[in-house]
């Protein structure tokens, strides 16, 4: 099984896949007494729906993809760590493949058509918030698998 190394989470390693959710390198407003407000971190379509998902501790092998043609998809990691795997929009192939690490209180934007996979709790059950158009479960979802396996490292 060929494996790949879990790459750091930064704005220009994960930028042909989308935009990282986080506040560095944004002007903050609100009031410092008692909130900073970073407004339009990412703007998605409407109608949006904001789903919870419990990642479960499993194997960091990398198979099954799945992408979303019509909307942005955006995971924050809630209260722990997250991997997720990701590839290129466009034929799935091992070589486009690579995987990044969330940690807790950040989160990641996927553009449309992005391979993605179901992501990988670190170390314990993670609770995550994962942002898209409504409906986008049901009607915009496409799948694929890799012909072989695909270790992670950390």
């Amino acid at each position: 099984m060929q494996t790949i190394k879990v790459q750091k989470l930064t704005k220009e390693a994960f930028a042909p896949f989308g935009e990282v959710l986080t506040t560095e390198g944004r002007e903050a407003g609100g009031n410092p007494a008692s909130h900073l407000w970073y407004p339009q971190a990412v703007v998605i379509d409407d109608p949006t729906s904001i789903n919870l998902m419990r990642v479960l501790q499993h194997e960091f092998v990398l198979k099954d993809f799945e992408g979303h043609d019509h909307t942005t998809e955006n995971l924050i990691a809630m209260d722990g760590d997250l991997i997720v795997g990701v590839a290129a929009a466009g034929e799935l192939k091992a070589e486009n493949v690579t995987a990044f690490y969330i940690p807790c209180g950040l989160g990641i934007s996927l553009k449309p058509s992005v391979w993605h996979a179901v992501p990988f709790a670190v170390g314990k059950d993670v609770m995550s918030v994962c942002i898209f158009k409504n409906n986008t479960s049901h009607d915009d979802i496409y799948f694929d698998a890799l012909e072989e396996e695909i270790g992670l490292t950390l």
